[in-house]
């Protein structure tokens, strides 16, 4: 344990706890390691063992956040109602989430369009958990070709998940319209209409 008596695990949380909030505060920009650093009462180079620089810092502060995203899609996944309605809750969740934390985090959300336009590893990573968990409902839906219907669906929803797309139109909610191009998506795709 370092002087701090914080674990590895346990300091790499606090650093992107702070960082984030000085996200938050002052903009990314305006994070520097060594500010985090003595913040958290060590020197920058013991945090250079934890972040090789302050874009490592950011991933990490985005791959948190992806896990949230992913682990409240894991839950919808796993509810107990019908596959229809799972679908629809699938979407709307990640669209939800998404929104919500380009209206009050923009900062966060801004590079999080920023990693994903950089196909960051840990964004690829996100994007093929998403996609698993959509085969495994429209598996549970029925359809023939899941992994096929689910290429289609994302990218007929994609205006609605878009990161750069989410960031220009946060400010509306365009639940309803998500819901409307999903229930014609699957229509076409030979699905009922959730209920």
């Amino acid at each position: 344990m370092p002087r701090t008596g914080l674990t590895a695990t346990e300091l790499r949380t606090r650093a992107i706890d702070v960082t984030l909030r000085r996200i938050r505060s002052d903009g990314f920009e305006k994070v520097r390691l060594t500010d985090v650093a003595h913040e958290l009462g060590i020197s920058h180079v013991a945090l250079y063992a934890h972040f090789a620089n302050k874009e490592a810092l950011l991933d990490a502060v985005l791959e948190r956040w992806l896990t949230e995203v992913s682990t409240a899609l894991a839950k919808v996944c796993a509810s107990n109602h019908k596959p229809a309605q799972k679908l629809e809750q699938w979407f709307v969740q990640q669209y939800a989430m998404k929104r919500d934390r380009a209206l009050n985090d923009r900062a966060t959300y801004a590079a999080f369009e920023t990693a994903t336009a950089a196909k960051k590893q840990f964004v690829k990573d996100y994007l093929a958990q998403r996609t698993a968990q959509l085969v495994g409902l429209l598996e549970g839906v029925g359809v023939a070709s899941p992994q096929h219907d689910a290429t289609v669906l994302l990218d007929g929803m994609a205006g609605f998940f878009h990161p750069r797309l989410i960031l220009e139109s946060a400010e509306t909610n365009r639940e309803p319209e998500l819901k409307r191009v999903l229930q014609t998506l699957l229509r076409g795709l030979g699905q009922p209409r959730s209920r």
